[in-house]
């Protein structure tokens, strides 16, 4: 039961952070905070059980709190079990940024579910050239599994350059 609760607070505050929130700052140094009177929803709550085979129900919120002309940042919570097979509820945080001048981009996740551990991922990429006819990055990634059943495994990373032209 108290995974369950920890998914809802999870989601909750998923929920709290995709409401924007402007500080402005007066003449005399005085800060305000300011709440829209109406908004554009960017949270997305989404929930499906399938009593039939396999039997998975999934609950979850994603939510883009930071959308800009330059920047965006995706969050994504859920839980997920299997109903028929009583599986463990599996609960996960995803967030993505993305620079979009650049197209460079880091995604993170965490992925948990009792009694087989913890998948942590991170993975990234840099847009260092960009042209109509050609693109030159460097991607990175970074994944772990620890505790649980197999145990904590040794880390897979690697970094990768490209280079792509079209012609």
């Amino acid at each position: 039961m108290s995974s369950l609760s920890i998914t809802i607070v999870l989601c909750l505050a998923a929920s709290v952070l995709s409401y924007p929130i402007d500080v402005v700052e007066d003449d005399y140094g005085q800060e305000f905070a300011l709440v829209p009177l109406s908004r554009v929803r960017r949270a997305q709550v989404y929930g499906n059980a399938d009593i039939t085979d396999p039997g998975r129900a999934i609950v979850g919120i994603k939510g883009t709190p930071i959308d800009t002309s330059n920047h965006r940042v995706d969050t994504h919570a859920f839980a997920t079990t299997n109903i028929k097979h009583h599986s463990p509820i599996t609960k996960g945080l995803e967030a993505s940024y993305l620079h979009k001048p650049t197209n460079s981009n880091l995604d993170l996740s965490a992925v948990n579910t009792p009694r087989w551990g913890t998948d942590v991922k991170a993975s990234g990429t840099y847009n260092f050239f960009q042209d109509k006819t050609s693109n030159a990055n460097v991607e990175g990634f970074y994944s772990r599994h620890y505790g649980g059943m197999p145990g904590t495994l040794k880390p897979d990373y690697g970094v990768m350059f490209n280079y792509r032209r079209t012609f």
